[in-house]
């Protein structure tokens, strides 16, 4: 049976579970409005050090530089809280901290807003002057699109910072905040303490490091594709402008700028393609990327709720930070199914949230996503097809029985997950109670709190020893790089899944993935750089094996989008909100142009090219979309890219040129420039003929195709 033979390892061990702080040494800050930003979700460089010496505090505790005695206390630091605000406009910043003679007087704080970057330095000793330990560090304007940050150094502070949490509160909010009473969590009242348990936040995530793993060269992973898949009758590799597109697009999401083209082109050296690879994968472009992939692995199977419109930026925002950190992925995993908190201030709870902690489909999509594995079908009855009892649905379903999610109307950034303090999971028919446990392995004991369950479940699913996790991330980037994944369905790995290709592969990549310590851009760059990802389409219909040829790919909807971006500086412009009615009390939100985009060309991408087809929407949105048109014209005033490439280019051949790097990302053909030279002596209006030339390439197959 698949896993059997390490299903007991976590669950049988003995997890070091933190002992609980004092509750009355915790502020509750269950009724604070605003966004909070914990210290546990700041980014820290250099040394900071976690203490719950002075109260009360947010959380389980504060950071601080270090004092005197501590020979890192005076080593370089920064300490930087982000968000992405719910609606652009003007907030109050708020730091916590607690007050004492040794304190900081001249901490350094840097507050990057919409109208550039504020600094500041903060005299901590009188300690703050707002409500409970907040101290307001002024008003600033931030937008919806671009993180609010708020950074804390240690130049010259004359002191030790003290460092516990940042808090934003609109304007409109700041009413309730005076309102706001501190309280600390008194051990004898009951329903506070059960407030502060609903929120406690599970044990910080530790990497269980393994030692022996073969890691693989791009030649190595060649060699071994080569002895496996028989190759008999590869492609070529592609041209230079050919790889130059191909992997912009799968790296950083869009078509290569003209610049960029040029740049690579008359680049002479003879390692200019894995230049090329590690500038992408540096590129903040590359976690956006990214970010929206695994964004539409989970909305895609996360339906709407009733009164509150899911919204994934906050999320992907999240996410691509993390990815361009070079975060594991098995550290993203364990805070997504251990994410505790409002959606705002903790972005990873919105895998729960967005679930409404809906026990069925989080048993469903968490072995589905992070193992490749489909047990939903067994959730009535066993399995049809393979060996999967009811019963095993309903155990990984207890797991996520004492969780659970508040709704508000409309913004789907207060979400908030909690824990329940009681409560069991019962199957369907006979109501006997099912006890969490992972496959084989055995059952939890009954009385085990939320974070524990989930605690445990994460530590199981991203364990080394669970070869499932690492082999279902890699078959999803192989899928996405390749076009092709070693066992399809793509979310489905098991033995019991069918007959899987090259398997050998398949481990070995797996095995170099978790050896970087599940670094994306590590199992990116072996591919990126393999002979076998470089190699040409076919020149015909002839028949090739497995990873002799490469293979087309339709292209995401924010792939297309950010492609036109790229192309035509196509703007991605907001629609205005509709006022309620009676109609209709939630009005849904505005759709922006990206919206309309994904409305047209998004799909699945757990899906297969089956599911991938070309529909009429897609073309009349090419064809007749108002903002997609503004941008093709050139009429005299038109400020956009085509009219500048028609008066920077009076000689129709190179303005030809242009237009198709800037579109196509590589130069036309013979053919392809004949053809538009033929046209151009058709139309007697210059700018008309261009438009229509790229109206025609904006139209075709190849833009919305990644080659």
């Amino acid at each position: 049976m698949v896993l059997r033979r390490f299903a007991l390892v976590l669950l049988a061990a003995c997890f070091a579970w933190p002992q609980l702080t004092q509750a009355a040494d915790v502020l509750d800050v269950s009724k604070l409005p605003g966004i909070l930003l914990d210290d546990a979700a700041a980014q820290k460089e250099g040394p900071w050090h976690d203490s719950t010496h002075s109260a009360p505090y947010v959380g389980a505790g504060y950071l601080h530089s270090g004092t005197s005695k501590m020979p890192d206390s005076n080593a370089p630091k920064s300490l930087t809280f982000a968000t992405v605000v719910p609606e652009a406009g003007e907030y109050e910043v708020f730091l916590a901290y607690n007050g004492g003679a040794n304190r900081a007087q001249q901490a350094p704080i840097i507050i990057q807003h919409q109208n550039g970057e504020s600094r500041q330095r903060l005299n901590q000793r009188p300690g703050p002057k707002g409500p409970a330990s907040f101290q307001s560090l002024g008003k600033f304007h931030f937008p919806s699109d671009e993180k609010a940050v708020v950074k804390i150094t240690n130049d010259n502070p004359d002191g030790i910072i003290i460092a516990d949490a940042v808090l934003l509160v609109a304007i409109k909010d700041l009413p309730k905040l005076k309102k706001f009473e501190a309280k600390t969590v008194d051990p004898g009242d009951k329903k506070a303490q059960q407030q502060k348990e609903e929120l406690a936040t599970a044990p910080p995530f530790e990497r269980i490091e393994t030692t022996g793993l073969h890691t693989l060269t791009p030649r190595e992973l060649d060699e071994l594709i080569e002895s496996v898949a028989a190759i008999d009758n590869p492609t070529p590799l592609v041209d230079d402008e050919s790889f130059l597109r191909r992997v912009t697009l799968d790296a950083i999401g869009r078509v290569p700028t003209e610049q960029e083209w040029r740049t690579f082109l008359e680049d002479p050296s003879s390692d200019k393609r894995a230049k090329l690879i590690d500038r992408l994968l540096a590129s903040e472009e590359f976690g956006v990327n990214w970010a929206n992939y695994w964004s539409d692995v989970f909305s895609y199977r996360t339906p709407q709720p009733e009164l509150t419109f899911l919204s994934y930026n906050t999320p992907k925002h999240w996410l691509a930070e993390q990815l361009n950190k070079g975060v594991g992925w098995d550290q993203v995993s364990y805070q997504l199914l251990t994410g505790v908190g409002k959606v705002a201030d903790n972005p990873a709870a919105f895998y729960v949230g967005y679930h409404q902690a809906d026990v069925s489909r989080l048993a469903g999509e968490s072995t589905r996503i992070f193992l490749g594995a489909q047990i939903q079908c067994a959730e009535c009855h066993d399995h049809p097809f393979v060996d999967i009892p009811q019963e095993r649905f309903h155990q990984m379903a207890a797991f996520f029985v004492r969780t659970k999610a508040e709704l508000p109307w409309n913004d789907s950034t207060q979400i908030v997950v909690k824990s329940k303090p009681k409560g069991e999971h019962k199957m369907p028919e006979t109501k006997q109670i099912m006890l969490p446990a992972v496959f084989d392995g055995e059952p939890l004991a009954q009385d085990t709190s939320d974070l524990e369950r989930r605690a445990q479940l994460a530590k199981w699913v991203v364990s080394p020893e669970n070869e499932l996790f690492a082999k279902a991330y890699v078959n999803r980037m192989w899928d996405r790089l390749m076009d092709r994944p070693f066992c399809d369905p793509v979310d489905e790995i098991t033995d019991l899944a069918g007959y899987p290709t090259l398997p050998e592969v398949h481990n070995a990549v797996a095995e170099h993935f978790v050896a970087n310590r599940y670094d994306s851009k590590a199992l990116l760059r072996l591919i990126l750089n393999s002979q076998a990802y470089q190699r040409q389409l076919p020149k015909t219909d002839e028949h090739h094996g497995p990873l002799e040829a490469s293979s087309p790919e339709k292209l995401r909807s924010d792939e297309i989008f950010a492609s036109l971006a790229a192309a035509i500086d196509l703007p991605n412009l907001k629609g205005e909100q509709k006022k309620p009615t009676g109609d209709e009390r939630f009005p849904p939100p505005p759709k922006s142009t990206q919206d309309l985009v994904r409305d047209a060309f998004g799909y699945d991408p757990s899906l297969g090219d089956q599911f991938r087809p070309q529909t009429m929407q897609q073309a009349m949105f090419m064809m007749n979309n108002r903002q997609l048109q503004a941008q093709i014209a050139a009429d005299e005033g038109a400020r956009t890219k085509l009219a500048k490439i028609l008066a920077d280019n009076p000689d129709d051949a190179q303005a030809i040129e242009k237009l198709f790097v800037n579109v196509l990302g590589r130069r036309p053909t013979d053919k392809d420039a004949q053809i538009s030279r033929d046209y151009l002596k058709q139309v007697d209006d210059r700018r008309a003929a261009f438009e229509d030339l790229l109206w025609s390439l904006i139209n075709s197959a190849e833009f919305t195709t990644r080659r």
